[in-house]
C-alpha cells in the first residue's frame, strides 16, 4: 500500500520499489509474501469499508478467513519481488 496507491499504481511502480536498497533483503520479499491491496478503498478513509479493510489484512497477515472470501481485486500476491 505505498503511499495509498490503488493497486494499478502500486505495479507501475514495483520496479522502483525493487530498486531500492535493502529491498532483496526484507523477510517478506525473501519468503514471497509480498502483497498488494487496495489502500485507497480499504484503509485510507475512515468509514465501513475499514471493517473489509481489516478482514482483508486478517487473510494475508494470518490465512484467516474473515467475512467474504478475499477476492484478487483486493489482495494479491506478486510473484516475485
Amino acid at each position: 500500500m505505498p503511499c495509498g496507491f490503488a493497486p494499478e499504481r502500486t505495479l507501475r511502480e514495483r520496479d522502483l520499489l525493487a530498486a531500492l536498497p535493502g529491498w532483496q533483503e526484507l523477510p517478506a520479499v525473501r519468503a514471497g509474501e509480498v502483497w498488494v491491496l487496495d489502500g485507497p478503498a480499504y484503509f485510507n478513509r475512515p468509514g465501513p469499508r475499514v471493517v473489509r479493510g481489516a478482514e482483508v489484512l486478517a487473510h494475508v497477515l494470518h490465512g484467516v478467513g474473515a467475512g467474504a472470501p478475499v477476492n484478487p481485486a483486493e489482495a494479491f500476491r506478486l510473484t516475485h519481488g
